[in-house]
């Protein structure tokens, strides 16, 4: 029992290294490249005249991806907005019982918006409507969007158990204690 518990824990600690590494070089890649787009296209339309075809909807594509990875990222980190004037009037007990009730709440929130992004996705896709400029189907621009809600929910899924599991209070599955202490 206690090696299962172990080979499971170094599973989830692997999938959580895993896609921490995958969304932060998702991140800085997107931004840099959404930079690029930008200076190229300024630099385009300045000295030839011309803009580049495709700047709009690159820079549609990467800030749909930016924001629904960015919230996944910022969830495993703590770092997600938080409404604090209530929550630091709690005494320690009730703020753990706050912080559950709330990381559940707001993992089935993340979890049925994955579910509505899904069948948004099916909905689209058939239709084979693609963007004017790159012709990149409309569907596939939205893809990152349901794998990040399930990811979010995850977290808060995962942040709602260390707090049950554990005597300390967790902000996320990862960061221990009360961050705005």
């Amino acid at each position: 029992m206690n090696n299962q518990k172990h080979f499971i824990s170094k599973l989830y600690q692997s999938f959580y290294h895993f896609i921490n590494k995958f969304e932060a070089f998702l991140l800085v890649v997107s931004v840099l490249l959404m930079a690029t787009n930008n200076i190229a296209n300024v630099i385009g339309r300045v000295v030839f005249q011309e803009s580049l075809f495709f700047t709009e909807e690159l820079n549609s594509i990467l800030i749909v991806l930016i924001t629904f990875a960015g919230s996944s990222y910022a969830s495993r980190h703590a770092r997600h907005i938080k409404m604090t004037a209530l929550f630091d009037l709690l005494s320690p007990l009730y703020k753990k019982i706050a912080l559950i009730v709330i990381s559940l709440l707001t993992a089935v929130v993340m979890w049925m918006m994955c579910y509505f992004s899904v069948e948004y996705i099916n909905w689209i896709a058939p239709k084979g409507k693609v963007l004017p400029a790159t012709q990149i189907p409309v569907y596939l621009t939205y893809l990152w969007v349901p794998v990040s809600l399930f990811l979010t929910g995850l977290e808060y899924l995962l942040t709602a158990t260390k707090n049950i599991t554990h005597h300390e209070l967790y902000m996320s599955s990862s960061i221990k204690g009360d961050i705005y202490d």
